[in-house]
């Protein structure tokens, strides 16, 4: 393929509409490369060609056409594409509906998201889009089961509840996708509860956090040990803070996390590991979360999910 060809291939695929935060992904990617060329490469290696990868399925065919064309064209090209992060599954909201109540001092409000889970291509990932809105729905679905069992339950009586569920997308990155749903539920006093749904984007996969580490790598000690260290440093620096560590009921005692400990990846890129109310501190401690120290799990961890 001669110069002229490769140009107008360039041309047509520089005027492919796509997201500005995926076109700002690649630029950034490329901007590192192009800095780490050495000094040796010649003037026609640095001409800091822009290579964008486009969603639309229409337009895949000419971009991996532009970009094979391209790596083969030289080793700095082959470099600069070598530092593009991967782009693999897009995880989005798309929609959500609401349940809300109000009987005899019995208040509901539960929102309900639905999400969309697309390949690269732009297809949808019909598999982990089902599983994912299936578990969603099951998990409110429970909730409001409950909610109206106990209006039921109360009759013409007077009842004091109120339950409200919301949620928020609380990691999406080149890498994750997690959204978070709070749960309160008051009634003589209140109940904090949490769920993370965790989309891992590079496989288009609903993971929990097992699905963060390589394969038949021990992580649940590091981390239990870590979270029991700040458990004893928590309690040693205040009063007020109580945890099931050592207690004389041996059997109440925080043991170790288990593959399906609820966890999220803060905007550090760090692990957080998250315990629901009572489960492993007094109930006016709350929901209680745990920052895991990169270095904790840095061997362990697959490439991507932390900082």
């Amino acid at each position: 393929m001669n110069e002229e060809n490769v140009t107008k291939l360039k041309e047509e695929y520089e005027n492919i509409k796509i997201p500005a935060s995926l076109r700002q992904r690649v630029e950034a990617g490329i901007r590192q490369a192009e800095m780490e060329r050495s000094e040796h490469m010649n003037e026609k290696k640095k001409s800091g060609v822009m290579v964008y990868v486009g969603r639309a399925a229409g337009a895949a065919a000419a971009a991996l056409l532009l970009i094979t064309v391209m790596a083969n064209s030289g080793a700095g090209i082959a470099h600069a594409m070598s530092k593009i992060p991967v782009i693999g599954a897009i995880a989005e909201v798309v929609t959500f509906r609401q349940y809300e109540s109000s009987n005899n001092n019995m208040d509901a409000n539960i929102k309900i998201p639905e999400v969309s889970v697309k390949n690269e291509d732009g297809t949808v990932n019909e598999e982990t889009t089902q599983k994912i809105n299936k578990s969603i729905q099951e998990y409110t679905d429970e909730i409001i089961a409950q909610y109206e069992a106990d209006v039921a339950a109360a009759g013409d009586g007077e009842g004091h509840m109120d339950v409200s569920l919301d949620y928020s997308v609380i990691t999406d990155n080149e890498r994750l996708f997690s959204i978070r749903f709070d749960e309160l539920l008051i009634m003589a006093s209140g109940t904090q509860m949490v769920k993370i749904y965790h989309i891992d984007k590079q496989t288009g996969e609903l993971i929990g956090l097992s699905g963060l580490f390589k394969d038949g790598v021990d992580f649940i000690t590091p981390i239990s040990e870590n979270i029991r260290q700040q458990m004893k440093e928590q309690m040693a620096a205040d009063e007020s803070v109580m945890y099931f560590l050592d207690s004389d009921v041996p059997e109440w005692d925080f043991q170790a996390i288990t593959e399906d400990t609820t966890f999220y990846v803060n905007e550090n890129g760090k692990l957080v590991i998250v315990f629901n109310e009572y489960e492993v501190a007094p109930g006016y401690m709350g929901s209680v979360e745990f920052e895991i120290p990169t270095e904790v799990v840095q061997d362990l961890v697959q490439d991507g999910f932390l900082k």
